[in-house]
C-alpha cells in the first residue's frame, strides 16, 4: 500500500532559499535544520519554510553547481514530521553522549496559500522541551529523534538567537540575549545555559544589558582548555554595536570583559555568520565573518585574529553568483577540512530580496582559505590550511603560524585577560572576580535601554497575538540615525525610529536611515553622524525591504 507523503512540496525542486537555519558538521557531513525558506510553486515564489533536515555529504568531490547530487533528506523514520519548524534554533552535537540536540528557536511560517506539510503535524516546539537523536559515528546510523523533557523553571516561550555555541568538553550549550517568543517584542538580558548531562536549563544575566538576536557568539578555547564566549555585532540595548567592541565571557567563572580591537573593523552589522579556525601551531585563532546586513549590504570576508584582537579584511566583496554567495542575510558558516570557509544559504539580496533563487539547492559556497578564492569544484582531499597572507602580514609570523603579535598593541583591557589569552600556559592564575560581574569598565545603566531582566532560572514568555519576529526586517535596527548622548561615561544609546514599511518578495520599500557606528566604550569625538538621503542599494539592484513574519497566537498551532 502506498502512503501519501506528509510533505506537499519537494525540498530540491521547490527550493528557492533558506535562512535562519542552523548547521552541524559531523563526520564531514553538513546537517542543515529547518528555517525560513521562500519556495517556488507553479512558477512563482512565495513565503514559506523549510521543515526538512538536509544533509550534504562532503566526503566526495562534486561541483558546487550540482549540490543536489550529494544532498539527502533525513526521512521521517529518523526525524519525525512534527519536529519544530523553527528558525534561529540551537543545533548542537554532543560527542560524549553521541547525541544531536535541537532546541529553542522562533517559529517559521508554512506559507500563505498552502503549507509545506500536513497542517496537523506543524509544530513550533514547546517550552521545557527539546529534541534529541542518537548518532553512531562508527556505522553512520541514527536513532529516531524524540522530544524530551529539558526543564526550564518558568519558561513560557522559546528563545530566538543567533548568538549560541556548544562546549563539547563541559557538555554545555550557551545562548546569549535574543528574543523570547511571545514576549511582546524586544531583546532580553539573559545567558541561557543548557546542561547536556542533566538535560536542563539555567539562566543568568550579563552586566551590560540586552544583546539582540542577530549578532554572533563563537567559542574560543584557551591553552588551558577553558572555553570563552566571544560576543560581538548586532545591537546592545537597542543600539548598534561597533565591530571594534568585543565582549568576552568566561563560561567557567562567569566573568565578563570587553576589549577594543585594532585594525580596520567591518562596518556595524547583524544577520551575519561567524566561525573559528586555528593556526597549526596555535599561536593565533581567526574568527571568520561573512556578510550580513549593514550599510551597503556587505558581502565581504573579515578575520578577527586572536589574541591580538586584530581585524583583517580577506575579501572586499564576493561574486554575486556561484562560485560566490553575493549579498546574504542569515547564512550559516562552517570550516570544512580545516581549509574551506563554507557558507550555506541565507537570503540573497542581489537585485532585491530573493529576486534570484538558489535553484536545485545550489546554495553551498566555499572559500579556499589557502588559495584565497571562491571555488566551484570541491575536492575533499585538499586539507592543508595555511594562514592567509593578509593575516600573517598583520600579526607577524608566516603561513604556518609563528604569530609575533600575541596581544593587542594597546594592551589587554584587564590583567586577567592576558592570562586567559596567553599562548603558553601561565604558571599561576589570580582569583576571579565575583560571579556575574565585569572585571573592566562597568557599563552604565540607563532607562534608555528599555530592557527586561530575566531572573536566574526563569524566563518570562507566552505567545502574544500580533508579536512580530522580524527575520530580515530586524535589520532596520541597523539603519537608524544616531542620537548622540554626551553625558554618559559608558554606552551611548539611541531612540529607535518607527519600523520600516513591510514589503513582499521583490518589492521596493520607501527610504530609511543609514546605520551608524556606536562605540561600546566612552563616546569618541571622531564618531560623527552620517549624511545621505537614507537610501540603501544592494549591488546592481533597487533598494529593498525584507518581509516580516507574524507569530501565531498559540505556539502549538499554525
Amino acid at each position: 500500500m502506498t502512503t501519501r507523503s506528509p510533505y506537499l512540496l519537494d525540498p530540491i525542486d521547490n527550493f528557492c532559499a533558506i535562512s535562519g537555519h542552523s548547521t552541524l558538521l559531523i563526520d564531514n557531513k553538513l546537517y542543515i535544520t529547518t528555517g525560513y525558506a521562500p519556495v517556488i510553486e507553479n512558477g512563482t515564489t512565495r513565503v514559506a519554510s523549510s521543515p526538512w533536515i538536509r544533509v550534504i555529504d562532503l566526503n566526495e568531490p562534486f561541483n558546487l553547481n550540482q549540490t543536489a547530487s550529494v544532498t539527502t533528506i533525513l526521512p521521517p523514520s529518523i526525524v519525525p514530521v512534527n519536529i519544530p519548524d523553527n528558525q534561529g534554533a540551537s543545533f548542537w552535537w554532543d560527542p560524549e553522549g553521541s547525541t544531536i540536540i535541537y532546541t529553542q528557536g522562533g517559529a517559521t511560517i508554512e506559507g500563505s496559500g498552502g503549507v509545506i506539510r500536513d497542517a496537523n503535524l506543524v509544530s513550533f516546539g514547546r517550552p521545557g522541551k527539546s529534541w534529541t537523536g542518537g548518532y553512531n559515528s562508527a556505522n553512520d546510523s541514527f536513532e529516531t529523534w524524540e522530544e524530551i523533557d529539558t526543564p526550564f523553571l518558568g519558561q513560557t516561550g522559546q528563545t530566538f538567537s543567533l548568538r549560541r555555541f556548544f562546549d563539547p568538553v563541559k557538555r554545555k550549550g550557551y545562548i546569549y540575549g535574543g528574543a523570547v517568543v511571545g514576549d511582546g517584542g524586544g531583546d532580553w538580558n539573559q545567558i541561557l545555559t543548557y546542561d547536556a548531562v542533566q538535560q536542563s536549563w539555567t539562566n543568568q544575566t550579563t552586566p551590560y544589558g540586552n544583546f539582540d538576536s542577530v549578532g554572533a557568539a563563537v567559542p574560543f578555547t584557551t591553552t588551558t582548555g577553558k572555553v570563552l564566549g566571544i560576543v560581538f555585532g548586532g545591537t546592545l540595548n537597542g543600539t548598534p554595536l561597533s565591530m571594534e567592541t568585543i565582549f568576552i565571557h568566561d563560561t567557567e567563572t562567569d566573568n565578563w570583559y570587553r576589549q577594543r580591537t585594532n585594525g580596520s573593523p567591518p562596518i556595524p552589522r547583524g544577520h551575519f555568520c561567524a566561525t573559528v579556525i586555528k593556526a597549526q601551531d596555535g599561536t593565533s585563532t581567526q574568527i571568520l565573518v561573512f556578510g550580513g546586513f549593514g550599510e551597503g549590504h556587505p558581502s565581504d570576508i573579515f578575520a578577527l585574529s586572536l589574541p591580538s584582537f586584530t581585524w583583517i579584511q580577506l575579501e572586499e566583496r564576493s561574486p554575486d553568483f556561484l562560485p560566490g554567495p553575493g549579498i546574504r542575510l542569515q547564512p550559516s558558516c562552517d570550516v570544512v577540512n580545516n581549509r574551506f570557509f563554507t557558507i550555506f544559504g541565507g537570503r540573497s539580496l542581489v537585485g532585491g530580496d530573493t529576486a534570484n533563487c538558489d535553484t536545485q539547492q545550489n546554495a553551498l559556497f566555499m572559500y579556499d582559505l589557502t588559495e584565497r578564492e571562491w571555488i566551484i569544484d570541491y575536492d575533499p582531499a585538499l586539507r592543508d590550511y595555511t594562514i592567509p597572507e593578509p593575516v600573517y602580514q598583520a600579526i607577524g609570523g608566516n603561513s604556518s603560524g609563528g604569530a609575533t603579535m600575541i596581544e593587542p598593541p594597546q594592551g589587554f583591557a584587564a590583567p586577567t585577560m592576558a592570562e586567559l589569552f596567553a599562548i603558553t600556559t601561565p604558571a599561576t592564575t589570580t582569583s576571579s572576580s565575583p560571579t556575574g560581574t565585569e572585571t573592566t569598565i562597568p557599563p552604565t545603566e540607563t532607562s534608555a535601554s528599555g530592557g527586561k531582566k530575566a531572573s536566574p532560572g526563569a524566563i518570562a514568555g507566552g505567545v502574544i497575538a500580533g508579536v512580530i519576529i522580524v527575520i530580515g526586517a530586524l535589520a532596520w535596527l541597523y539603519f537608524r540615525r544616531k542620537n548622540r548622548v554626551r553625558n554618559l561615561p559608558g554606552l551611548p544609546f539611541a531612540e529607535p525610529p518607527p519600523p520600516p514599511p513591510r514589503a513582499g518578495i521583490g518589492e521596493v520599500p520607501t527610504d530609511r536611515a543609514y546605520a551608524v557606528e556606536v562605540d561600546a566604550f566612552p563616546p569618541r569625538p571622531e564618531i560623527m553622524e552620517l549624511n545621505g538621503n537614507g537610501i540603501l542599494k544592494p549591488h546592481g539592484g533597487p533598494p529593498i525591504e525584507l518581509p516580516v513574519m507574524e507569530l501565531p497566537v498559540d505556539p502549538n498551532k499554525r
